[in-house]
């Protein structure tokens, strides 16, 4: 077997390293999760072992494995309309509000969102496909649906937009037929550019600020399990920092991160918002 067997020390040793990088602790009870997708690495590099592959990681192959690294130990499976509730209350509630606020000139005309801890697009996709039916509210707007991923490898898979039936078994027909197409070969569902041009990617570090202009509504979901109390003030303090006035915050139920919202208003389980003043 490549790479041998993983030792404790190694084990910890790398877990330190996911932590120290990426802010996820890495549950002791991962090893064998972890020693699987460390002989990924090690058969893509031609690395012989973990100790040396560690060294390798952590001195010269920094800047260009650390990111393969790391998608390997924070990927994520998803899918589309995952708490299918989230989505309902953006096409029933969400945009038809920000869109009257609009037209009542009480806002600009920008519409914000951002799905942090993208993985590979499931959520912002689905975002823009409960956006595209009530796009004619929103002419003249200026709309920006942004998905970030600390993995460079799942945002390629987000823009590339082709998906197996699991992933999209809750989309109907009738979206399906509109926004994607279907290959009877490879029996994936590739979104088409209608639903592709509304979406923006970019690599983001959940410990660090966004960098962008503030949000109307951030989403973050089914990521934050795996980050102690100190990741998780961090990255709140950034993603309550990233609202706009009156905005809105989507937490998915395994967080974690409910006593950390005191700022917020929160107005349902799951939903949290900014004062408008």
């Amino acid at each position: 077997m490549q790479g041998g067997d993983l030792t404790e020390e190694m084990f910890g040793k790398f877990r330190a390293l996911i932590y120290k990088v990426a802010g996820i602790k890495i549950p002791e009870t991962k090893k064998v999760m972890v020693s699987n997708r460390l002989r990924r690495r090690l058969r893509a590099t031609g690395i012989v072992g973990f100790p040396e592959y560690y060294a390798f990681l952590t001195s010269t192959g920094t800047a260009v494995e650390m990111p393969l690294f790391l998608n390997e130990m924070t990927t994520n499976e998803t899918y589309f309309y995952r708490d299918i509730h989230h989505f309902d209350w953006l096409n029933e509630t969400f945009f038809p509000q920000i869109a009257e606020e609009g037209r009542l000139r009480k806002r600009p005309k920008t519409l914000r969102i951002w799905s942090a801890a993208a993985s590979t697009g499931e959520e912002l996709y689905s975002i823009a496909l409960r956006f595209l039916p009530l796009r004619p509210l929103f002419s003249g707007w200026q709309v920006t649906l942004l998905g970030t991923d600390l993995s460079v490898a799942a945002l390629d898979a987000a823009r590339a937009g082709s998906y197996d039936e699991r992933a999209v078994r809750l989309v109907s027909q009738a979206e399906r037929a509109r926004y994607f197409e279907f290959d009877s070969k490879t029996q994936r569902w590739t979104v088409k550019d209608e639903l592709r041009s509304l979406t923006t990617w970019k690599s983001h570090n959940l410990l660090r600020p966004v960098g962008e202009e503030p949000f109307d509504c951030v989403f973050i979901k089914n990521v934050l399990i795996y980050f102690d109390a100190q990741s998780k003030q961090a990255v709140t303090r950034h993603l309550i920092g990233s609202l706009a006035k009156g905005g809105y915050l989507v937490v998915g139920p395994t967080e974690g991160i409910y006593n950390m919202l005191e700022p917020l208003e929160k107005r349902r389980s799951w939903l949290y918002q900014r004062a408008a003043v």
